[in-house]
């Protein structure tokens, strides 16, 4: 797939709660969500950063602790790790963009490199891990990791967290305790904000 309406489309023709489902259509809404900041400027273009800085946290996330563990017993062992370095090096990425001026002139560039990087993996994991997932397992257990994996993205941090990233078990086991650092963090910086106002 090389589009979200390709990615939708392989989508619309599984069960909704199967986890390849899921998938897609999740790297359907990061590629469209991509496409939308580069667009704005200012405060427009900084929300539209942060909503894919969370949306893409929290999908490498879960796809570290739900997907790759299963993969990784169906893959030679190779590929998994490889799909885990370019997480880790994504992480590293949307941390740095994270920190940066949104309209400086060197956001938009190294946005772009993060989106190529992201597009290539997106690609990879539809064309090595997908095809094995509806190959090996039954149709209920796809259901069950598309289950897992939605519990696993409304867990998942909501900030980048390169520590974390490119290990499926601190994934499991710390990224709850990060996302509840990210929400305390998010809720303290809008106080701070709205107190400003005033």
């Amino acid at each position: 797939m090389h589009t979200a309406r390709e990615e939708r489309m392989a989508a619309a023709q599984l069960p909704q709660a199967n986890v390849v489902s899921i998938l897609y259509e999740q790297h359907a809404q990061l590629r469209d969500q991509f496409a939308v900041v580069p667009d704005l400027r200012g405060e427009y273009r900084r929300a539209a950063f942060d909503m894919l800085r969370e949306m893409l946290a929290r999908h490498e996330a879960a796809e570290e602790s739900v997907l790759r563990p299963v993969t990784s017993k169906l893959l030679p062992a190779a590929l998994s790790r490889a799909r885990n370095e370019e997480e880790k090096a994504a992480t590293h990425q949307l941390a740095e963009l994270e920190r940066m001026d949104v309209d400086g002139s060197e956001f938009a560039p190294r946005l772009r490199q993060l989106e190529e990087q992201m597009l290539l993996h997106f690609v990879r994991e539809e064309t090595e891990e997908f095809p094995v997932v509806l190959g090996e397992l039954s149709a209920h257990e796809q259901e069950e990791l598309g289950r897992w994996m939605l519990r696993a993205i409304e867990l998942a941090p909501s900030h980048p967290h390169p520590t974390l990233s490119g290990s499926p078990v601190g994934q499991s086991v710390l990224g709850p305790f990060a996302s509840l650092y990210d929400w305390a963090r998010d809720l303290l910086i809008r106080t701070r904000e709205e107190l400003k106002e005033r």
